[in-house]
């Protein structure tokens, strides 16, 4: 079989994948190769079940069809007297990756996310460079026109909000509530960096999800002769010679397969990632070593800084009278508000909650769903010495830092307030602890659990959760900092012909959804990538 031979061989389909296939290949004279493991999602032949983004608690139901089989995870460190389980981990495992799968959520983050990564070394990635690549990709259907300084109209991701002249009684109920509490609203939570109250923005267009792989992969980008796609194709290994990487192993089927390229790109997210440099022999010497694995570059930084939003949920039944004001609009729709607000534990890092509070009829519940926006505990991820090959070992640490159970503790007193006031208290809610992924009934009672500071603190670090939101394991840093895998635009230091792009390489995770984040990223690293040519 003859080894085909490419300039860009890219390692991962997801949301950067997509953006650097479509971008890299529009010069006709470049090569390129995406090589994505899961199934394909063309625009007009996508399952239903991932059509929206609304699809309630997908992970938990939808098997391995669009995840990784056998991923799991640590959720926290174990203690005396306390070690919690491991955990399914669902990783997306389909063209547009995280973006085919996700809720869709359109969150940039704030401008000191971007000026945190330039201080810790990430040059040129303070917010002034990074908004022209978040104009660049969006096409904002309601400021890209009204507020171009902040927004594009040109892009090729569609971002939507619900008007809040379509929010729901029960909505304005929790607004009213929101208020009370110290919040103002925003029209547009990317367009301001205080703190409020919002319509979400969501990466869609009438109700429908507009994945990284819509947007990125129409059929006039398919047509392209200089770009192959293969889906179906899991990337088993690195092609090394001496310092250089030359290609990539890829098993299709029964059949596998080496295939060349100036230049491999690995895109396949924070936790793939690393992997595959470890595996290849890129990471901590130590680490390498004790798995017979010959060190190709000692970047002690590889699957170290592992970032992740620790998140929890509050559930309650939802009385008819709730039920009829959530379904007391047009356009009714479950995501309608959220909120983006201040704990106070540490007063150098503001805007440390995001909470959603909603009514869904469909599921008889009402919720909050919130998490850490900006956390201070991270993890760590390496390869299972039983098997190198296999599933990487992942420990998110979530809680840490014990500033950030005292964050939890905030977010959860908050909720008690909200569901207290007489705009929601009419409605005799009854909240309940409960978990982020799956909100439910038959945990225990709120007031009861902030009565008790000790079962409080069990509870969290029973039922955690993050929010698919891993990030930081291969961070950009400077070329003097030893814990840096890649330079600014991507490239792997001590070693040529590899870059990482994907949520990997961000230094800190951003007060934010990942997912424009991430297409902000691959945006800017394309970009730069032509221009070292």
């Amino acid at each position: 079989m003859t080894t085909p031979l490419f300039d860009h061989a890219i390692v991962g389909g997801g949301t950067a994948g997509c953006v650097l296939a479509h971008r890299l290949s529009a010069d006709p004279r470049v090569r390129v190769l995406l090589i994505e493991a899961g199934i394909d999602t063309p625009e007009h032949d996508t399952p239903p079940d991932i059509a929206t983004g609304l699809e309630p608690w997908l992970p938990r139901f939808a098997g391995d069809r669009y995840f990784w089989p056998g991923l799991t995870v640590s959720r926290v460190d174990d203690l005396p007297g306390f070690v919690r389980p491991r955990e399914r981990y669902e990783q997306g495992r389909i063209l547009g990756g995280g973006s085919s799968v996700n809720m869709t959520v359109a969150n940039r983050g704030l401008p000191r996310d971007y000026d945190e990564w330039a201080a810790l070394g990430a040059q040129g990635w303070d917010w002034t460079h990074v908004l022209p690549y978040f104009r660049k990709l969006e096409h904002d259907l309601q400021f890209g026109v009204s507020d171009p300084v902040r927004h594009g109209r040109d892009g090729p991701i569609p971002i939507d909000r619900v008007d809040r002249r379509h929010w729901t009684a029960f909505t304005n109920a929790v607004a009213h509530a929101l208020e009370a509490d110290g919040l103002n609203h925003l029209d547009d939570q990317n367009g301001t960096d205080v703190d409020g109250y919002f319509s979400p923005a969501f990466t869609a267009r009438n109700g429908r999800r507009v994945s990284a792989a819509h947007a990125y992969l129409d059929a006039s980008t398919r047509a392209r002769a200089n770009l192959t796609l293969w889906t179906g194709a899991h990337a088993t290994r690195l092609l090394v010679d001496g310092a250089t990487v030359y290609g990539v192993e890829v098993r299709r089927g029964d059949i596998t397969q080496t295939v060349h390229a100036a230049e491999v790109i690995v895109a396949a997210g924070a936790l793939q990632s690393p992997a595959l440099l470890l595996r290849a022999g890129i990471g901590p010497a130590a680490q390498l070593q004790a798995l017979q694995i010959p060190v190709v570059a000692d970047r002690p930084g590889v699957g170290q800084n592992l970032w992740d939003h620790a998140s929890l949920a509050v559930a309650a039944p939802l009385p008819g009278s709730a039920a009829a004001d959530a379904a007391s609009a047009p356009g009714a729709h479950p995501h309608q508000i959220g909120a983006r607000l201040s704990s106070g534990v540490d007063p150098a890092t503001p805007s440390d909650l995001f909470l959603h509070v909603g009514a869904n009829p469909a599921l008889g519940l009402v919720s909050s769903v919130f998490w850490i926006n900006k956390p201070n505990s991270r993890g760590a991820l390496h390869l299972d010495p039983a098997d190198p090959a296999g599933a990487p070992r992942i420990d998110f640490g979530l809680l840490g830092d014990r500033r950030d159970i005292a964050r939890l503790r905030v977010a959860l007193q908050t909720v008690a307030r909200l569901f207290a006031h007489p705009a929601l208290a009419r409605h005799d809610l009854r909240p309940v602890a409960s978990r982020f992924a799956e909100p439910a009934l038959g945990g225990p009672p709120l007031d009861a659990l902030l009565a008790d500071d000790a079962a409080l603190e069990r509870y969290l670090r029973e039922n955690v959760s993050g929010v698919w939101h891993a990030s930081g394991t291969c961070r950009i840093g400077a070329t003097d900092d030893r814990h840096a895998v890649v330079d600014a635009s991507g490239r792997v230091y001590g070693v040529r012909g590899l870059r990482v792009v994907d949520a990997s390489v961000m230094p800190t995770v951003p007060t934010a959804n990942t997912n424009l984040p991430v297409l902000m990223l691959a945006e800017k690293i394309a970009d730069a990538i032509k221009a070292q040519r």
